[in-house]
């Protein structure tokens, strides 16, 4: 009797008394991912921006997480998404170049598994709205990729609004778009829809009214505005904000960055008002960096390149992570990251056990839980050109080029014409390597006094790019540019 009164304590001991993880975790969070287009990393007041005015995007940096070496996967958008909802690096899945000149006809590989997919398996609602840019047929469409829900358009961008309507502005004025054609359709589910409003304006409504439907159970919301990519379209209400601003082009761009600000602001109320604030995990990010061949209408500063280089002002983006509940307030990460590591850290904030080959859980290291780094490198390949950081290292490999400024087809974009591009380096490559802890623009090129550096970082990527698949298909878009003096090719 005594030994079975002995257990029976043992028994009352173990059922009684709750792990410490139990008693603290938080509940799994609704999860919120807004990323905005081509917005570059100077755009924003958090990060220094001082021309356009983001108090609710700022707002997020107050309350949350702001990760000041936050990176995507890629230069350009198609696959940098590609990369982020897999958490994995899309060269392992073929998604290396735009889907730009293939979108009806491929997409996304249907063997990968979708952030999504994860959180549908843990019984969230899931809903995208905005722009998917990941493939046009059925099996690509997002409803057969893990969302319950989906408003946007499937192409890599779309007019905003009428150009002719009042009080609307575009730059540039000439040729400003009229309508929406059927290859940038806006769609509601499966069908294409009709839309006269400024689609910012839709898409903010659109999600407000989905959090509203959904506030009774967990959901998982996508949203991915297609602002401030061009065209560049604004209203009124936006413009008379940045009338003090002459140049036409920085006056809309500046208006259309208010209004994904206002966007980030109406989702905010809406979590506040139902009480849903403390228990949604709401990440904010760009999918690369600004354009800055746009008119030089927009700021990646003090980050050199813009979107389609492997500079940090094209993969280095805005990068900010709020949940009252789970992370810390008011507070700054300078470790690397990238948009990869959202699978896995939203998977744990959810309760899944499911992982992603390359993507690191940060809520330890967001809560000060870790004192290690997420990750030792980080890896960038558009088909012959590569970049690697390691620390405050950073090496770029480019392709250089016996070409010049006649091969240009557009001047502003310092586009080459439209065709498949070999993926080899025939003309042999540039090599740069900068120290960002006193270089942040890599302006100056050490390659030449650290040739130790470069052979260790070229043994890294040797490593990393042995592990990548081929292209699924090649890059049909490439640039021109001269750097250092010398002619070099960019892919994407």
């Amino acid at each position: 009797m005594r030994l079975g009164a002995y257990f029976l304590f043992l028994l009352a001991l173990c059922s009684c008394a709750p792990s410490p993880v139990d008693e603290t975790a938080p509940p799994p969070p609704n999860v919120i991912v807004m990323m905005a287009d081509d917005l570059g990393w100077g755009d924003i007041g958090a990060n220094g921006g001082e021309v356009i005015q983001t108090p609710h995007i700022d707002a997020l940096a107050a309350q949350g997480v702001r990760l000041t070496d936050g990176y995507v996967s890629a230069a350009v958008c198609s696959p940098s998404r590609a990369g982020f909802y897999t958490g994995r690096h899309q060269q392992r899945h073929g998604f290396e170049f735009n889907i730009a000149g293939r979108d009806t006809d491929t997409g996304m590989s249907l063997d990968e598994t979708t952030i999504a997919d994860m959180l549908r398996a843990q019984g969230y609602a899931t809903g995208l709205i905005g722009k998917w840019h990941l493939g046009k047929q059925k099996q690509h469409h997002p409803l057969s990729r893990g969302f319950d829900e989906y408003y946007g358009m499937l192409a890599g961008g779309s007019i905003y609004i009428d150009s002719r309507k009042e009080g609307v502005e575009s730059w540039p004025t000439r040729n400003a778009p009229i309508a929406r054609t059927a290859a940038n359709a806006i769609y509601d589910g499966w069908e294409p829809v009709e839309v006269e409003e400024y689609i910012t304006d839709v898409f903010r409504d659109k999600t407000v009214d989905f959090i509203e439907r959904h506030k009774d159970e967990r959901f998982f919301l996508m949203l991915t505005p297609n602002a401030p990519h061009t065209p560049l379209q604004a209203t009124k209400e936006y413009l008379d904000r940045y009338r003090h601003i002459e140049k036409d082009s920085t006056r809309i761009y500046s208006a259309m960055v208010a209004a994904v600000d206002d966007y980030v602001g109406a989702v905010t109320a809406k979590l506040a008002e139902l009480g849903l604030e403390d228990d949604t995990l709401f990440v904010f990010l760009s999918d690369n960096g600004c354009a800055g061949y746009v008119d030089d209408c927009c700021s990646n500063a003090p980050l050199r390149g813009h979107k389609r280089y492997h500079w940090d002002g094209g993969i280095r983006i805005p990068f900010l992570a709020k949940w009252p509940a789970g992370l810390p307030k008011g507070t700054t990460y300078s470790e690397p990251v990238i948009s990869l590591d959202l699978f896995a850290t939203i998977a744990a904030a959810s309760g899944s056990s499911a992982t992603a080959q390359d993507s690191v859980n940060l809520l330890p290291h967001l809560r000060g839980e870790s004192d290690s780094v997420p990750h030792d490198l980080l890896f960038w390949r558009a088909k012959p050109n590569v970049a690697v950081r390691k620390g405050n290292w950073k090496l770029w490999k480019v392709n250089k080029t016996d070409m010049d400024w006649t091969d240009v087809t557009d001047a502003g974009a310092r586009r080459l014409p439209m065709q498949a591009w070999p993926q080899d380096s025939p003309h042999g490559q540039l090599t740069l390597l900068y120290d960002l802890s006193k270089d942040i623009g890599e302006q100056t090129n050490v390659a030449a006094e650290h040739p130790e550096i470069v052979q260790e970082l070229e043994a890294d990527l040797a490593a990393w790019n042995a592990e990548m698949g081929e292209p699924s298909w090649p890059a049909f878009r490439s640039t021109l540019d001269e750097i250092d003096g010398e002619m070099v090719h960019l892919f994407f």
